[in-house]
């Protein structure tokens, strides 16, 4: 795995979807060698009222092939389940953390507020 591997949370996703032109840009602007997702982004994405229409979600999931998803391992829930009881943040937060350490990859997120607490995790904000 690069060093510099960036583990993209499910908001920065979400602002691409509404076609915020700061999201639209950092996708643009990106290497889709250096990005992954958590399986876990998918599936709060999917859950969006959004994707009860056929074609959105279609166009949603095609988005998301673009880029390296990583499924939830054991390694990553038992990790993830540390993270919840040491933080008390939510699953799916814990979720992507647990993947990105696994992965030593820095978290894109425009909520570093649940990821900044987590030691030896890089948080970063992708724009402004």
């Amino acid at each position: 795995m690069r060093a510099n591997m960036q583990l993209v949370d499910t908001n920065v996703f979400i602002d691409h979807f509404r076609n915020y032109a700061a999201a639209i840009n950092f996708f643009n602007s990106v290497d889709e060698n250096t990005v992954i997702f958590s399986a876990i982004s998918e599936a709060e994405i999917v859950a969006g009222q959004q994707c009860a229409d056929a074609e959105t979600k279609h166009k949603t999931l095609q988005f998301l092939g673009r880029w390296r998803k990583i499924d939830v391992t054991n390694q990553i829930a038992v990790l993830a389940g540390d993270i919840v009881r040491e933080h008390g943040i939510e699953l799916a937060d814990a979720i992507i953390a647990a993947t990105a350490q696994v992965y030593k990859a820095r978290v894109l997120t425009r909520n570093v507020k649940h990821f900044s607490m987590i030691k030896n995790l890089a948080v970063k904000i992708p724009y402004s």
